[in-house]
């Protein structure tokens, strides 16, 4: 059994003629006709029942035509896709991210990316970070923009690049009595605000927790939300204060929708972003060019 011989016979089907078919490729129909026969020996089956001058189809030469058929397309793509190997602009992305990369930094990404590099199939997911790496050992999606962790640095499957850089923000709401204030003590964060957690298994609440244990803070009132757009709305609405993701409140602040407020030692506590990859797969030119992109955008320093 041949590719040749599973082209012509695909072909006879199609054209519903031994004569075309044999026209289409060239050769004479006696070399077509030798060619199905060549088949229908190697199977052990008949691949069409022949009625004078006419024939149809059998059962199995109907289930061979559709296997025939998948092995001709995918050896037909197999050219283009070596040639998006090295073309940006013709290649796949398939993008993982937290929903903090998600929400804040991937959408001025993506839309820079595809002005760019239009025709590439890109596609996003968006997930809790753990689930977000789990999809690139899987192999689900090429590249993740996630927040830091030591598990993901440590694994040797996985290729880590730090991207960006976030830090927390003490927020309050405008005419909070604090706002004015050149800087407050942590100490400060105990008296009397209901302070507005993440919930636990988020990467932005071990990120606080971090600063929280740091300076000894344990709060009497604790309101935990589901993300950070809640966390905004309640303290818009003076349920309480929070520690927050700074690219989380770029919008808010510029709008005088909230206010931050210096908090002394917070600094010391920041967290990276990174773009991460699967550590045995070379990148293909649309995933290097996305990478290059990241690196170079001014507005992740």
């Amino acid at each position: 059994m041949t590719l040749q011989q599973l082209e012509t016979f695909c072909l006879v089907v199609e054209q519903k003629s031994f004569g075309r078919a044999a026209e289409c490729l060239y050769m004479a129909q006696s070399s077509v006709s030798q060619q199905i026969a060549a088949l229908e020996r190697h199977y052990g089956v008949a691949l069409f029942t022949r009625i004078g001058r006419h024939f149809t189809v059998t059962p199995e030469g109907r289930v061979l035509y559709e296997i025939a058929k998948g092995i001709l397309v995918t050896l037909n793509a197999i050219p283009a896709r070596m040639k998006a190997v090295d073309n940006p602009d013709k290649g796949r992305l398939r993008i993982g991210a937290s929903s903090t990369v998600s929400t804040y930094l991937l959408p001025s990404l993506l839309r820079r990316f595809k002005d760019r590099y239009p025709y590439v199939d890109l596609t996003v997911k968006t997930d809790y970070g753990y689930k977000i790496i789990d999809a690139i050992r899987e192999g689900d999606i090429d590249l993740a923009l996630v927040g830091h962790n030591l598990n993901w640095l440590a694994d040797p499957s996985l290729r880590s690049r730090a991207v960006a850089r976030d830090q927390l923000s003490l927020i309050v709401w405008p005419g909070h009595e604090w706002c004015g204030r050149k800087l407050i003590e942590p100490r400060d964060l105990l008296h009397g605000y209901v302070f507005i957690h993440s919930r636990p298994d988020s990467g932005m609440r071990s990120v606080v927790d971090k600063f929280l244990l740091q300076e000894n803070l344990v709060f009497d009132a604790v309101l935990e939300m589901a993300n950070h757009e809640s966390i905004k709305l309640a303290v818009e609405e003076k349920i309480g204060i929070a520690l927050i993701s700074s690219v989380a409140i770029r919008h808010e602040m510029a709008t005088g929708r909230l206010a931050e407020v210096p908090l002394n030692r917070l600094n010391t506590i920041d967290r990276r972003f990174l773009l991460v990859s699967r550590a045995d797969e070379e990148l293909n030119a649309a995933e290097k060019a996305f990478v290059a992109l990241v690196e170079n955008d001014a507005a992740l320093q």
